[in-house]
């Protein structure tokens, strides 16, 4: 199948991420024996990673430090066929880190976040960088970026199509101003609860969450719920879809390969339905290889695409 190349531009997260494994189960206030893994990350790059696998050209705005940190995920950038954009280096701030402490089963115990560096990327900022953000189909931005940002980039004339990823439960209000503006949204049930103000558990809730959020008048939504699966809703329709029951590994930064997936899709003009079959599979994919940065291509995915009914 011949697929249109699109050009979408990643806006945020751009940092260093640390894994902590437990071996077994954690005790809290105890000593946890922990395998270790340190990679890039942010969802800017996992995003962008997963797009450019998938034939996208990819670029990426952030912002890192002047410092050997940052000079390193320049060179990642760079291996990975990711253009910098608007992506300046601080010498008043570090490059940011994220630590994830999983359990022994794979699942989020608790995540750090150091990433005050984040707050720089100003409204000042995309102004002085905006001719270089208007060459592209789509913008994906994620919600490490501050507030005000968000809202001068959604609100900017002749903008190109509007992804959001949401980052965390903490972060996903910064999204509130800017939903009817978005033409996908992207997050999981914890923070799709933070934008309706309602508590939900499971694939029928996530459904609900999806509802509800397209009722506040987003165009369209993904609400994903773990290994479970993700519901979606548009303005005409809405489902779930359940991942089959297959063992997975490490689920940290699955929810962002689903997004990409999606998105990719989305952006070859088909439906949000079967836009959520192809990202599920892609989050499936990373958490079975249980490495952020496994090498997604359309034919790695078609034999999970095919297990998954909706």
């Amino acid at each position: 199948m011949t697929r249109k190349r699109s050009r979408i531009l990643c806006l945020g997260g751009l940092h260093w991420d640390r894994v902590l494994r437990c071996q077994d189960k954690p005790i809290p206030g105890e000593s946890n024996p922990v395998c270790t893994t340190r990679i890039p990350g942010g969802v800017a790059l996992n995003v962008a990673t997963v797009l450019s696998n998938l034939g996208c050209e990819v670029g990426l705005a952030s912002r890192v430090g002047r410092d050997d940190n940052g000079r390193r995920l320049l060179d990642h950038l760079e291996s990975r066929d990711i253009q910098p954009v608007a992506l300046e280096l601080d010498s008043e701030a570090a490059t940011g880190s994220y630590t994830a402490v999983l359990d022994e089963s794979g699942e989020l115990v608790m995540g750090l976040a150091d990433m005050t560096i984040y707050d720089r990327l100003s409204v000042e900022h995309w102004q002085k960088h905006q001719a270089r953000l208007k060459p592209w189909d789509a913008w994906c931005v994620d919600s490490n970026l501050p507030g005000p940002a968000l809202e001068h980039l959604a609100t900017l004339p002749d903008s190109p199509r509007l992804y959001a990823v949401a980052t965390s439960p903490a972060k996903v209000p910064r999204l509130g101003a800017v939903l009817t503006r978005l033409d996908t949204l992207f997050l999981n049930i914890r923070e799709a609860a933070m934008l309706t103000g309602r508590d939900s558990a499971g694939l029928d809730g996530a459904l609900q969450q999806a509802q509800r959020l397209r009722d506040q008048g987003l165009n369209q939504v993904l609400v994903t719920v773990g290994a479970e699966g993700v519901a979606w809703a548009d303005c005409d329709e809405c489902g779930t879809v359940t991942a089959p029951h297959i063992t997975t590994g490490n689920v940290s930064g699955a929810g962002d390969a689903l997004a990409a997936a999606a998105m990719a899709t989305l952006e070859q003009n088909h439906s949000l339905r079967t836009a959520a079959r192809w990202g599920l599979s892609a989050g499936i994919v990373l958490a079975q290889s249980d490495r952020l940065q496994t090498a997604l291509s359309w034919a790695s995915l078609e034999h999970i695409v095919e297990l998954i009914d909706d």
